[in-house]
């Protein structure tokens, strides 16, 4: 199989270029502030920001604190207790006495049929006045010019739906060794430029902590009733703005928020074992090409490397793989203020990440549900 490697090589060079032209077609989010001061508020359309919270104690005040502070001159934030057994309630009301934007709804027990995610954004949606919604996780930080910029950004593009590749607070080794596939996949994997000028890409772009929404377009698809039992949110949710004929749009989220997802190894395995497989269209079949794509991309070349460097064979095509696969992770690393270090252990990430895969499998065809926030959930 001499032709494996050109192949190999062939197929990193344009996931390379495809990076590229992912990271220059994202649209510059540094927007200067004066396009905001000194406008009148009501030439803003309003918006809702909508933040669904259970169980969200270590992160809800660092949230609403950074959504009170924005310098758009027009909103709500609406915060969704969904039945917390923490302090999340308790915190959020205190934070609301300082800022008479806020507002705290309890949320109604959850229905059958229902994810809680998305029932809980189904309340908050009925709930909000804006013509544009926010939907925002209680584990984001925002920048001042959060909303801003986002709704400035979703007006040029004519946009239905907007979201954003966001900043990524990494403390913990497995945080700085697992997360930065999140943008690995969307700036490598995904072509998602080629979805900001035309219908070549059809694949459905959604990143939960920042989802900005057209609310008549909303209400006009059917809203989260749409998607009601889907447990990958955001990619439902993009993928019915889609199918609707809705337009999408991508952008820079690094200077507008920060987020931390998981704070812990044994919180990535479960949270991402949850994802992973429905994240795909829990289609069986896909899980062994990627197994075996995944093996012979972002493995096999630095196993390959090494034999040629003990056994003094040809080692040129080895060492173009990885040359090409470290500058992908060196050109994400100066892009989103990750480690280089952990970025060197790529081969490492991508084996535990299948193995993440695999587990989401397991749960998905045997187990029949999952456990999230002491709530079970059946797989369908």
């Amino acid at each position: 199989m001499e032709w494996l490697p050109i192949l190999v090589t062939g197929l990193l060079l344009l996931l390379f270029v495809n990076m590229l032209f992912n990271l220059r077609n994202l649209n510059d989010s540094a927007l200067p502030p004066q396009l905001v001061e000194g406008v009148e508020a009501a030439s803003f359309p309003f918006v809702s920001v909508l933040v669904p919270a259970r169980n969200e104690e270590d992160n809800i005040a660092g949230c609403l604190l950074s959504l009170s502070y924005q310098d758009y001159p027009h909103y709500e934030i609406l915060v969704l207790d969904d039945n917390s057994t923490d302090k999340t309630l308790n915190i959020a009301r205190e934070i609301a006495r300082t800022s008479s934007r806020i507002r705290i709804i309890r949320g109604e027990k959850l229905p059958p049929g229902w994810n809680g995610k998305n029932w809980a954004c189904y309340q908050l949606t009925q709930k909000a006045r804006g013509e544009w919604l926010l939907l925002t996780d209680a584990d984001t930080v925002h920048s001042p010019h959060s909303i801003s910029t986002a709704v400035m950004m979703a007006q040029k593009n004519q946009a239905h739906f907007l979201t954003t590749i966001p900043g990524l607070l990494l403390k913990t080794w497995a945080e700085k060794l697992l997360l930065p596939i999140i943008h690995f996949a969307f700036a490598v994997l995904v072509p998602f430029h080629l979805g900001q000028y035309s219908q070549i890409s059809r694949l459905p772009i959604g990143i939960g902590p920042f989802l900005l929404v057209k609310k008549n377009f909303l209400e006009k698809i059917g809203g989260y009733e749409a998607i009601r039992d889907e447990i990958v949110d955001d990619i439902a949710l993009a993928s019915h703005v889609q199918n609707n004929d809705g337009r999408i749009t991508v952008i820079d989220g690094l200077t507008l928020l920060k987020v931390r997802f998981y704070r812990s190894f044994s919180e990535i395995w479960r949270g991402f074992s949850k994802n992973a497989y429905p994240a795909i269209g829990a289609h069986p079949y896909f899980v062994p090409f990627i197994m075996v794509g995944a093996y012979f991309l972002f493995i096999q070349p630095y196993l390959k490397l090494w034999l040629a460097i003990q056994s003094g064979h040809e080692l040129t095509l080895p060492l173009i793989q990885v040359f090409l696969i470290s500058m992908m992770k060196i050109f994400l690393a100066l892009k989103f203020e990750t480690s280089f270090l952990f970025g060197l252990l790529h081969p490492l990430s991508i084996a535990i990440w299948l193995l993440i895969l695999l587990n989401s499998m397991r749960l998905s065809l045997f187990k029949k549900k999952f456990e999230w926030k002491e709530r079970y959930y059946p797989i369908d």
